[in-house]
Formats: structure tokens, C-alpha cells, sequence
């Protein structure tokens, strides 16, 4: 489904407008862009500035199989704008069947993008969409142009439609949040993976490069340069999250301007405009319907809360469950989690939403996902990894942590599964479990790694971790260390669920009462499988980063804190090389 309008910030907000991304209108002469690229991969860049090269290229998903979308950045107008001489540089696609036969071409658009850092840096990011593409297909391309230079060829594989989707499965999903540009442990494991073509789509869900404005936006390009082997080959699906707050989320609302907005424009904010919405927006892939959500206006931009619901109920409520079976909602913060504080009040807020003046609560999401029979929700904000059984409402006034109730099923589950995937490695290191496991927690680890999805038919799908944790033994770096078959035979809302009553009966809830502190699952945890020591051997978790309400990183190890606040968090932690160094700057 799609919606239409704008959304407003700064006031009570309405909709008006017209959706969408502005139109990228097609370039005829594809013939004369082939000899130009040709002559200019012969000419050793003659007349390109080195810095007006494409870069930080990503993909993504289009409007319908038949599209993908690119999104690149040139660097060239950094002090330049509004000079005379600044020029945007071009805005093209190449694209084919083989790497010496880009036979079409597109005209994209581009735009000033500005970082509103103490250096007030600007420069120009493009959009392009590749059309008319054929059903799982593999096609190269290139991007840029004759005066700002081409990028190196790339390649992907088109998305399947109606048609070749059986031939297709099973579809191979990538799936974490909270990976920073420094420490970010699982990003060979995924380059790796994308070298080898095992993935059909990457979700990252929330808290990007830590952060995209450190150091005037500089650890936002290095981050999207390191990801681009990924990034550039296999279509790269956002959410927001609160990483990505400063400056009204500018950086993150314009690096994925590629992403396909069928929600409206966001408007109002005077860092960025009026612009396709993505914050809030969803897409089909295979036999899924993928539905980002923001759980940042939940504490940021309160105002927009209503049109974000809104859209959501009309979106669920709209799946074709016979197209689509599986309906998997990803945002940054959990609904559930046992590992701290932010189990209590932040997840009460996005699972139940605002408490209104006489008790009831209003816009919450948990609600909205059993209603509609949303298979799985997926977060990070948490920097480790639970996966929870299926989890039904009911809240616990008393302890609000351990909310709602569980069958504990993987096999046709009466009610949404919930996961926590926020272990991708970031700067401020691992977020233990404080807590005990509850009756939902299914297994419970604290290494780094990333969550691998896999859709086999419309009844049955894979779930794995892989660890990437340079912290434990060499010999377990890509080992799943949780694995399980979530089996779906009645798709749709849980209140017409076969086996609701289990849920709306069970009594499975609060912790283990075993005596054990754990559930026998839990009991074969990686904690257990790994060298209990290799924790306190990182001087990088001695620093004891964990980060504050305003998002930026507040270090126990004063001299580490320090080095950070002078230099500038980029600057510090990306010269270390090793990371012993940090306690000698």
C-alpha cells in the first residue's frame, strides 16, 4: 500500500502534497555515454579531479522488480558552493548485462547535501534508478559521468517477480543494527558473504557509522566508503535510529534519499526541506513485506507519532498475504528486551506508546503488529542478541520488562516473534545481560556477529547469528550460534489464529523459576562455549563506552574519553590502528 502528503514537523502537523521521489527523468543518447565511458576509462582520468569520483555508492530496492535504485556521493563542492566554479558533477547510470556492454543509461538528479558541523561542510549526492529491468538477472553498471569522473564497475542481481521468484528461493536476508565505522567486527563476515552472492538484501536497522555527523561528517563518508563492497552489490534497506539524531537526522534522511518512500514527504525541517519520506515506509522482497518504522518519533518528534501510526495501520492492514505471507517490521528500539534499564522504559513507550490523562495509552506498536499478524519484528539498540519466542500483550504494571506472554512456539505461534540483533560492533562495545532470561528469551549471547534470515516457501523460514567476535577464539569466527526454523501455517491476524487461546491462557511469563537462573537453552549460551576471559583481554571493553541519552559516547576510561572530546570521536578511534593505543594519546 501507499500513502500520499507530506509530513510536517515543528507543529500539530497534517498531510498535503504529493508523494514520492522527484522524477529522474531518462537519457536518451545511451549510444554517445557508452563511447564517452569507454574513451574515459582509457584516458587515465585526464581532466577528472581525483575527488570528484563516485563514491560511497549504495543500492536499493525500487518501487517493483523491475528497478533498483543508486545512490552515490561526489566530494568535489566541499568549500565550493556558491562559487562560480562549483559544479554538481553527473548524475548518470550505466547499466548492462556484462561490464564492457553498458548498453543503457539514466539520468538521475542531484542535490547540495549539508553537514551543519562547526566547518559547515557541503557536497553533492545523486539518485539514479535503473529501469526495465529483467527478473532475476545479474546487470553491471557504472556511475558519474565525463566531468566528474566514472566509478569502477559494479554488479548486481536484479529482484524476481511473480514469475521467477520459485526458481529464486530460498531468499537470503542479512539483517543487524548498531555497526559503527570503528570496531564494526561483522563487516568482513558481510563482504564476504556478498563476494560470494549469498545475499539477496541487507537490513540494517538503526545506528549507522556512530556517528554520521562526527568529525563534520567525515566518519558518515568513511563509513558509507567502508560498506560501499557491500553496499554497491547488494540492495542496502535502512531504519532510523537515535544515532542518527543530530541535526533532525539530516545525515541519515539524505544518504538513503534512494530508498523507495511510499509514505509521503517529509517537511518542515529546515536541515533538508521537503523530501521523500523515509523514516517510515515499506517494500515487498520475495515472499516478504518489509515495513521500516521509526521508533524515534517516539522521543524526538512526538508530533509526527499520529501520521507515522496512521500510515502504519493502513499499511498492515493492506498486505497481500497471499503474495506475501511473511510481514517482518523492523525499527531500531525494541518492543522487548532483558538486558538493562532500557527494557523498562523505552521499549514500555514503543510497545504501548503515549499515556494518556485517563490511564489508556494511545499509538503504540505492539497492538497494530497483533492485530495484523506481523510475523516478526527485528531491532538493535542493544548491543548484544535475543531472539524471543512469540510474545502476546499483556502488561505487567509492576514490572513492565516483563510484559506480555509467550507459548514459547516456533511452529505456527499464535503471536509476533521478537529480536534483538544490535551486536554488529560499534565503539561502545558490548551491553551485557543484567537481568535473568524471562520465559520469552529463546537464547541470549553477547559477541558480535549479524543475523542471517533465510525465506525457504511461504510456510517456513531460517533464522541464524553468525559470530564475528575478534575477542573469541579464532576457530569460531563464523559460527551460527543460534540457529531455528520459525514455522508459519496461518498467516494473518493472531486474533483468528488457530492456537490464539494458547496465548491468551498461557501463564508464561516473568523469569525462569527453575532455580537455575536459566533456561536450558540458555544454558549452552556462548559465554559457555568460548574462553571465559576474552572479554577483560579487549582494553577496547575496559574503556567502558556505553552511550548517553543524546547519543554521543561517554567513556569510564577518562584518558579514552578525553582523546575523543579533543579530537573528535572519527579522528581519535580511526587512527589507532590498535586499539592499546587509545590509552596512550
Amino acid at each position: 500500500t501507499s500513502g500520499s502528503g507530506s509530513v510536517h514537523s515543528h507543529s500539530a502537523g497534517g498531510l498535503a502534497g504529493k508523494m514520492g521521489v522527484p522524477s529522474l527523468r531518462a537519457f536518451a543518447a545511451s549510444s554517445l555515454l557508452v563511447s564517452i565511458w569507454t574513451w574515459s576509462r582509457g584516458c587515465s582520468g585526464q581532466g577528472d579531479e581525483p575527488f570528484q569520483q563516485p563514491e560511497q555508492i549504495h543500492i536499493g530496492l525500487g518501487y517493483d522488480p523491475s528497478e533498483m535504485t543508486v545512490h552515490w556521493t561526489t566530494i568535489q563542492s566541499s568549500g565550493q558552493s556558491g562559487k562560480p566554479e562549483y559544479r554538481p558533477g553527473d548524475s548518470f547510470v550505466m547499466y548492462g548485462l556484462s561490464p564492457d556492454s553498458l548498453t543503457r543509461a539514466s539520468q538521475g538528479m542531484s542535490f547540495l547535501f549539508r553537514d551543519f558541523g562547526s566547518e559547515k561542510r557541503a557536497y553533492t549526492m545523486h539518485v539514479a534508478v535503473m529501469r526495465g529491468l529483467s527478473p532475476s538477472t545479474t546487470y553491471h553498471y557504472v556511475v558519474g559521468g565525463n566531468s566528474s569522473g566514472w566509478s569502477s564497475p559494479y554488479s548486481f542481481k536484479s529482484a524476481p517477480d511473480t514469475e521467477t521468484l520459485q526458481d529464486r528461493l530460498p531468499m537470503t536476508y542479512a539483517v543487524y543494527g548498531d555497526q559503527g565505522d570503528y570496531n564494526g567486527q561483522t563487516l568482513p563476515s558481510l563482504q564476504e558473504a556478498a563476494r560470494k552472492r549469498e545475499l539477496d538484501m541487507v537490513l540494517h536497522v538503526g545506528d549507522m557509522a556512530y556517528n554520521f555527523d562526527s568529525d563534520n561528517g567525515r566518519n558518515g563518508d568513511a563509513w558509507m566508503r567502508d560498506i560501499q563492497p557491500l553496499a554497491a552489490t547488494v540492495p542496502y534497506m535502512v531504519s532510523v535510529g537515535n544515532h542518527e539524531s543530530a541535526q533532525n537526522y539530516n545525515h541519515y534522511t539524505q544518504r538513503f534519499r534512494n530508498m523507495p518512500s511510499n509514505s509521503g514527504n517529509l517537511s518542515g525541517f529546515e536541515e533538508f526541506g521537503t523530501v521523500p519520506n523515509n523514516w517510515w515506509y515499506s517494500w515487498d522482497s520475495g515472499l516478504v513485506h518489509f515495513v521500516a518504522v521509526s521508533t524515534e518519533v517516539y522521543f524526538t518528534h512526538l508530533e509526527l507519532l499520529p501520521a507515522m501510526h496512521g500510515w502504519l495501520a493502513k499499511d498492515l492492514a493492506g498486505v497481500n498475504r497471499s503474495r506475501t505471507p511473511w510481514v517482518i517490521v523492523h525499527g531500531h528500539r525494541p518492543l522487548y528486551c532483558s538486558c538493562d534499564g532500557d527494557c523498562d522504559g523505552a521499549a514500555t513507550t514503543t510497545r504501548m506508546g503515549v499515556k494518556q490523562r485517563n490511564g489508556t495509552w494511545s499509538y503504540g506498536l505492539e497492538e497494530l503488529f497483533y492485530r495484523n499478524g506481523v510475523d516478526l519484528y527485528v531491532a538493535g539498540h542493544e548491543h548484544d542478541y535475543e531472539r524471543m519466542y512469540d510474545v502476546a500483550p499483556k502488561y505487567n504494571h509492576a514490572a513492565p520488562w516483563l510484559s506480555g506472554v509467550t507459548t514459547r512456539s516456533t511452529e505456527d505461534p499464535p503471536a509476533t516473534t521478537y529480536i534483538v540483533t544490535g551486536s554488529a560492533g560499534n565503539v561502545e562495545d558490548h551491553e551485557p545481560f543484567t537481568r535473568p532470561a524471562p520465559a520469552r528469551s529463546a537464547k541470549r549471547l553477547n559477541t558480535y556477529g549479524w543475523s542471517k534470515l533465510t525465506v525457504h516457501n511461504a510456510t517456513h523460514l531460517l533464522w541464524q547469528q553468525v559470530q564475528t567476535d575478534r575477542g573469541q577464539p579464532a576457530s569460531t569466527w563464523g559460527t551460527v550460534m543460534d540457529e531455528t526454523w520459525i514455522v508459519q501455517r496461518h498467516h494473518g491476524p493472531f486474533g483468528s489464529h488457530p492456537r490464539r487461546r494458547l496465548a491468551e491462557t498461557s501463564s508464561s511469563a516473568g523469569t525462569d523459576k527453575s532455580g537455575s537462573g536459566d533456561f536450558e537453552d540458555e544454558k549452552h549460551s556462548s559465554a559457555l562455549a568460548f574462553d571465559p576471559s576474552a572479554r577483560s583481554q579487549s582494553p577496547y571493553a575496559a574503556a567502558g563506552c556505553r552511550h548517553s541519552r543524546e547519543g554521543e559516547a561517554v567513556c569510564q576510561d577518562i584518558t579514552f574519553n578525553e582523546g575523543m572530546q579533543r579530537l573528535g570521536r572519527w579522528q581519535f578511534t580511526r587512527g589507532l590502528g590498535h586499539v592499546e593505543r587509545a590509552f596512550t594519546v
